[in-house]
């Protein structure tokens, strides 16, 4: 995917009616999957804390990407579970997905108003996220990519990879804790509450 970086173009106007369904229907999926793959999160961390879901929702809020994996690191060793889990590439995945989020919900989907049938660009449209001051300082728009097909599989690519690892995760983190919960249970000297 080819990434462009236009001279700053006064003809560039804010789409204000309906996106293209495609459109639409991508963002809608990818913002979606993006909500599932949270909710994933949040079960594995509620289930490694031992509290309900009522009391997870209440008082945890998912920590950046990176925090969460060294949290969920951190439970596995506290449970002793011998899970196998790459939490390097868990963090990577769910930035990603977050970025591709962000791309989404903080820019502005725009045309060029001179021409007939103008390709949709994403200009990003927070002033925290992604500001690359040089190409501001040159009168140049920040990297403004043409919304199509081929862009919005990527970002579509990089949710759906997050989800399939957190649904691995989730997977993982239930056998071991089952197998954990019935050793404790069947065997008095792991039973942690006896002591």
């Amino acid at each position: 995917m080819k990434k462009t970086r236009p001279v700053f173009n006064s003809s560039l106007d804010p789409v204000t009616s309906s996106l293209p369904d495609d459109i639409a229907r991508n963002i809608g999926r990818i913002v979606s999957r993006h909500s599932y793959m949270e909710w994933v999160l949040g079960q594995v961390l509620y289930g490694l804390m031992e509290i309900s879901i009522k009391q997870g929702r209440a008082v945890v809020r998912r920590p950046q990407p990176r925090q969460y994996a060294a949290a969920v690191e951190g439970l596995y060793a506290f449970h002793k579970l011998p899970g196998k889990v790459n939490f390097e590439r868990l963090a990577s995945a769910v930035e990603k997905a977050d970025a591709a989020l962000d791309t989404l919900l903080h820019s502005v989907f725009m045309r060029d108003g001179e021409r007939k049938s103008s390709p949709l660009y994403l200009v990003r449209g927070s002033w925290s996220v992604g500001a690359d001051l040089e190409a501001i300082s040159q009168d140049a728009w920040p990297e403004t990519p043409v919304a199509d097909a081929a862009f919005m599989a990527k970002l579509r690519d990089d949710v759906e990879d997050a989800v399939a690892r957190a649904e691995k995760l989730r997977e993982t983190t239930d056998r071991l804790l089952r197998k954990s919960h019935e050793q404790r249970r069947t065997n008095p000297g792991l039973n942690r509450r006896s002591r």
